[in-house]
């Protein structure tokens, strides 16, 4: 008995021609939607990172202009330069002007917590992606977070979240001393301070990968006329 192969006929090859031509288009077209994806976590982590950068900045920019003030009055800044409170309200409202909620902020130094130099901040992004359910009960999305999410919701991943560091540099400055070693001015990099807006130009601001050595603890201050001592470092 001789057995005969019976060759496709020309329709059941368009079949599968057709067949394999959309299982190619499927594929790619899931391949675009993930680099889709992949593309827009990665803008929103940009976007968080420069919120983050903002707020740190915004932060500093305290310990910058004290240090500013107290040139101008003729006093070489050291001490007690940073205001949590203002540093804080800057770095939220730089935060959300770049679509982002301030999470944490820190402010440390080299010199034994006392000046307050380096700002760090924490940030996380306004937006929250809801992922796709085994179930298809739940499409992609993105959302404001508002806080109110459950940490453990499935399929909620928050996106963006970012830190950043900051740090406010003073240029080596000295006293001038006039008749009777009265000081009459301060002179930094070799430019005598003539106003408040001068010396915010000889500081500098910058981002930086490293806080300082220290958490800023400064000595608290008390009112002499109280009859109390002042207190020693913050813990």
């Amino acid at each position: 008995m001789r057995l005969t192969l019976k060759s496709p006929s020309a329709d059941e090859q368009g079949q599968a021609s057709l067949l394999l031509l959309i299982g190619m288009m499927l594929s790619l077209l899931a391949l675009m939607l993930l680099f889709i994806r992949l593309g827009d976590a990665h803008q929103l982590r940009s976007r968080a990172q420069t919120a983050a950068d903002a707020a740190a900045l915004a932060a500093v920019t305290v310990a910058r202009d004290n240090a500013a003030a107290m040139l101008a009055r003729r006093q070489i800044p050291y001490y007690r330069l940073y205001d949590p409170a203002r540093g804080r309200a800057q770095a939220e409202k730089y935060a959300q002007k770049n679509g982002a909620i301030l999470e944490d902020i820190r402010a440390s130094d080299n010199h034994m917590g006392q000046v307050g130099n380096f700002v760090r901040v924490e940030i996380r992004g306004a937006n929250c992606r809801k992922e796709l359910l085994e179930d298809r009960s739940r499409g992609w999305s993105d959302s404001v977070c508002d806080g109110t999410e459950a940490e453990d919701e499935e399929g909620l991943v928050r996106i963006g979240n970012a830190a950043a560091i900051a740090e406010m540099v003073i240029p080596d400055c000295n006293y001038v001393f006039g008749v009777n070693h009265q000081i009459i001015g301060v002179s930094c990099e070799g430019q005598l301070i003539q106003s408040e807006q001068h010396a915010r130009q000889l500081i500098d601001i910058r981002l930086v990968s490293k806080e300082g050595r220290y958490l800023y603890k400064p000595f608290v201050s008390v009112n002499s006329d109280d009859g109390e001592e002042d207190e020693g470092p913050q813990i």
